[in-house]
């Protein structure tokens, strides 16, 4: 359970998810993270788990702000 969010950009194609990997913070050890994410051909799907609010938010600014790298335009959804 959670909040489901897409950050929806144009993808490049061969696009590097180990770079991304890097610039989102560790979450702590606990049973469950405290969010989660994939690349998907329309950008990206974000799930904040509701466990850890300030490491959520930190990690979709890096998400958003990783989008905007590729482009002018970022289209961020509830789901």
């Amino acid at each position: 359970m959670g909040i489901e969010y897409t950050i929806e950009f144009v993808v490049p194609d061969h696009y590097d998810r180990s770079a991304l990997q890097r610039k989102l913070p560790a979450a702590p050890q606990a049973p469950r993270p405290p969010y989660d994410y994939t690349v998907e051909p329309y950008g990206f799907c974000f799930v904040d788990h509701l466990v850890d609010a300030e490491i959520a938010a930190l990690a979709f600014k890096r998400l958003i702000d990783e989008a905007l790298r590729h482009g002018d335009r970022v289209q961020i959804r509830e789901r």
